[in-house]
């Protein structure tokens, strides 16, 4: 069971093992190009997590997907930039739509007014994730860039958030008491 719960700043090296996890060629897509570990690496180390939502699919104790959200605006217009990335055994599964939903909800209750995802012209499957929700894809700069136009907050979006961590919270408690298995005791 994969539990989908926003990542604290505490978990960066959860999401550095994630994302070390891709293979090459999924790391490529991730980042429009070539990206060996240590840059990988120091990426994690300098998000600013202020400016920054991670949501995360746990297997357990490990990350499998993430969907991240950054703040890239000013103060007249709320804007983000979106990145999901799902390891290959988990792809086709409905975590990378899942991973955005949360991301796009968290978007929506911090008042986000436009959210870009851009990806390169190979990357089909993002594509065809990102345009679930899109309002305009176009190429730009050899890129593919994909703006989705965020609804304005309510208290019901508010409450789903809420209580979306909230089971979040439950399920990683359950999950942990579950895999929780007894020591020996000492001879």
């Amino acid at each position: 069971m994969l539990v989908y719960r926003k990542l604290l700043a505490q978990e960066r090296e959860a999401l550095k093992a994630h994302l070390l996890r891709l293979d090459e060629e999924d790391r490529r897509l991730r980042f429009g190009h070539f990206v060996t570990p240590e840059v990988i690496l120091a990426y994690v180390d300098a998000i600013d997590w202020a400016r920054a939502w991670i949501v995360g699919a746990f297997e357990g104790e490990i990350l499998r997907g993430v969907a991240e959200l950054s703040d890239n605006g000013t103060a007249e217009r709320k804007t983000g930039e979106l990145s999901v990335t799902v390891e290959a055994e988990h792809q086709n599964h409905g975590v990378g739509t899942r991973l955005l939903e949360e991301a796009l909800l968290i978007a929506r209750n911090r008042a986000f007014q436009d959210i870009y995802l851009i990806c390169l012209p190979e990357n089909g499957r993002m594509q065809h994730l990102a345009r679930k929700f899109a309002e305009q894809v176009r190429f730009q700069d050899g890129d593919v860039e994909i703006h989705i136009k965020a609804p304005q907050p309510d208290p019901l979006s508010y409450f789903a958030e809420i209580f979306g961590d909230a089971v979040a919270m439950w399920e990683t408690a359950f999950d942990r008491m579950t895999s929780w298995t007894p020591r020996k005791p000492l001879a």
